[in-house]
């Protein structure tokens, strides 16, 4: 039987990712325990309840 091997990402990597455009800042994604996970669509009631930091 074959085994994959799950690579992890560290934050400073992930970081990196949106630097060199390889995930771009529209892609709605966040890092989780090491994985670079979707994020689920706002709903009406989320997207007018979140703030936008700059």
């Amino acid at each position: 039987m074959t085994q994959t091997r799950v690579r992890l990402w560290t934050v400073n990597e992930y970081h990196r990712m949106f630097e060199t455009s390889i995930i771009t800042e529209d892609e709605r994604v966040e890092l989780i325990d090491g994985q670079v996970i979707p994020m689920s669509a706002k709903n009406p009631l989320h997207a007018a309840t979140t703030l936008v930091c700059i």
